[in-house]
């Protein structure tokens, strides 16, 4: 539903304002999901199928994307420059996600792994591999919501950013 009504919003409603449908389903599901127009029983039972998959399935994940890593084009990117820059893009994430994490009332911890972590890393597959590492699976719903959501957000800004320039 979410993807029809982005169609829309985006073929008819404004089409003037280039921002990518993808932004648009984002934001109008986040906006669903926080005045409570997505039943809860739907939202169950997305915990229970996320719970299943987190549980039974993370161990064929891990593999599937380890198998296929490059080796080399890993190694090919550790130069003195990039091992800096990571290093203090990661300490940046979790300081910064740990102080704003506390002033909201989340768990230090986990707000570091969550916000801070995952957002410095490769993706979906990082994203398994940080909440693997830290034994901190059941909180992949809530690192697939802040990617998913944050990058909403900087294509939105994005593309409202280039429509002006271009």
């Amino acid at each position: 539903m979410g993807k029809i009504f982005s169609d829309l919003v985006w073929d008819k409603i404004v089409p003037t304002v280039p921002i990518h449908t993808f932004a648009w389903m984002i934001l109008f599901v986040s906006l669903a999901n926080g005045l409570n127009i997505i039943p809860a029983s739907l939202r169950r039972a997305t915990k229970d199928v996320q719970k299943f998959f987190t549980k039974n399935m993370i161990l064929i994940i891990m593999v599937g994307v380890g198998a296929d890593t490059s080796l080399a084009e890993l190694a090919a990117a550790i130069t003195p420059g990039n091992v800096v820059m990571a290093t203090l893009i990661v300490i940046g994430a979790i300081l910064g996600s740990t102080l704003v994490g506390w002033l909201v009332g989340f768990y230090p911890v986990d707000a570091a792994v969550t916000a801070g972590l995952c957002m410095a890393n490769r993706g979906g597959s990082g994203d398994l591999a940080v909440l693997g590492a830290s034994d901190r699976m059941g909180l992949i719903s809530y690192v697939q919501l802040s990617s998913r959501l944050g990058w909403g957000i900087i294509l939105v800004i994005g593309s409202i950013l280039f429509g002006l320039l271009m």
